[in-house]
């Protein structure tokens, strides 16, 4: 059983976080301890930072787009939902909650409108616009044996909506409204960061399922941590008892960080402070470090934390390949995914398909770009050849500059580079080098 709000609460710190209430009651605990423990607990939130890494990686390098002919699309995502949204924005929106959630769904629908030519949509403002629903939003579902959705039924509050193949329905309280599409498909996309195991799959668990789950362990840790440090933290004085009836009075005394505890000096004792163990204290502190590691490694984030050195090359390595590899994926869905948004909006205008290319940044391995730059560098300094120089400065250039350049560009950079050695080799046959 998915958590759906665990997951949410632990990417925003609200909900059980927020007030304390994911936290595990102690046997016998009193309910002032526990309302006590509730308003001091803190939440350190890496799932926020771990969500948010992820995508500021996905979207370092913004998506290019070519909309061809497809000047519809290109109005469409300047302001994807009608509330001035671009698409970048929107997809970066659908990356995060893809984490958070696993699936969500895209809805890209066109409002109604009684118009009698495409001019008139224009003039009025009418064109396709695209909502997000969430796995949560989701009261019933079928798809083919392709995986293509065939019926879907979101609620939302007092609100039902169904879409079928070519017509839609939405019931409102007790009105009902139906329509039809002007092609034969459910005009809702399924994006996840992960593909589903099986093709009859659509929604799949959310990437920081598990995470979540540690995280609240976490948050359980360090809460009960930071009782013992509050209460048995503190060296407790111990003071001299001269009689019975003085023993009498302090029979009933608690002892605490602001407490005593007597002693009979006639057997031997003396005005002194004890402290407690620090042994409970360091296995919390232990299980702590367990935890955040083991939050690391479900992220496929072992490397950031500052134990490279400790670590072999191959290790290293692999668990670069390791991020690079799932952030590849989630790019691949992501791009999949506009492309079906752009075939819909199409659709909504009367055309087959959407004729444009979308691509989505695909490599992510930091280490490999300085490592493969410094190999090129070093064999520059060896004067191999002026054809092998030129062909080198060539790959230096498209490696540091990737999709971040047009063909054109590229290529003029490439033709003075070529122009460049040429006259360097001309010189050369000028002094009889």
């Amino acid at each position: 059983m998915i958590d759906y709000k665990l997951c949410w609460d632990s990417y925003t710190g609200l909900g059980g976080f927020a007030d304390g209430s994911y936290l595990v009651k102690y046997p016998r605990e009193t309910d002032e301890k526990y309302a006590r423990r509730r308003q001091l607990a803190v939440y350190p939130n890496f799932v926020k930072k771990i969500v948010d890494t992820y995508v500021g990686a996905l979207f370092r390098v913004e998506p290019q787009r070519d909309f061809a002919t497809n000047t519809e699309y290109a109005e469409f995502c300047q302001n994807v939902d009608l509330r001035g949204t671009d698409i970048d924005d929107f997809m970066r929106n659908i990356a995060k909650l893809t984490l958070i959630y696993g699936t969500v769904f895209v809805i890209v629908d066109k409002p109604k409108a009684e118009v009698p030519t495409k001019a008139h949509e224009k003039l009025r403002g009418i064109r396709p616009y695209a909502t997000i629903r969430l796995p949560t939003q989701v009261k019933d579902i079928e798809i083919d044996s392709y995986g293509r959705i065939q019926k879907i039924v979101f609620s939302e509050l007092n609100i039902t909506r169904v879409f079928t193949p070519g017509a839609w329905k939405v019931q409102v309280g007790n009105e009902t409204y139906e329509g039809s599409t002007p092609f034969g498909e459910v005009p809702v996309v399924a994006v996840s960061w992960t593909d589903p195991i099986l093709p009859t799959d659509v929604i799949v668990p959310p990437f920081i399922h598990d995470i979540a789950k540690v995280s609240k362990d976490l948050y359980n840790a360090i809460s009960e941590l930071r009782e013992i440090l509050r209460n048995s933290t503190f060296p407790i004085l111990t003071i001299p008892i001269p009689d019975q009836i003085s023993e009498e009075k302090l029979r009933n005394i608690v002892i605490g960080t602001e407490n005593f505890i007597g002693y009979y000096p006639e057997k031997g004792g003396k005005p002194d402070f004890i402290a407690p163990p620090e042994s409970p204290a360091k296995v919390y502190l232990e299980y702590i470090n367990t935890l955040i590691d083991i939050i690391y490694s479900l992220a496929n984030l072992e490397f950031v934390k500052g134990t490279e050195k400790q670590k072999s090359g191959v290790a290293l390595e692999f668990e670069f390949q390791n991020l690079n590899s799932l952030l590849t994926q989630i790019a691949q869905n992501l791009e999949q995914a506009e492309y079906r948004i752009a075939d819909l909006v199409a659709k909504w205008e009367g055309k087959d398909t959407f004729k444009g290319t979308i691509i989505y940044e695909k490599d992510f391995s930091y280490r490999d770009v300085e490592r493969e730059l410094k190999k090129a560098m070093d064999a520059l300094t060896l004067n191999i050849s002026a054809t092998f120089d030129a062909e080198l400065k060539k790959y230096i250039a498209r490696m540091l500059l990737g999709s971040e350049i047009d063909d054109a560009t590229m290529q003029r950079i490439e033709n003075e580079i070529d122009g460049l050695e040429g006259l360097d080799n001309q010189m050369k046959n000028e002094l009889g080098l």
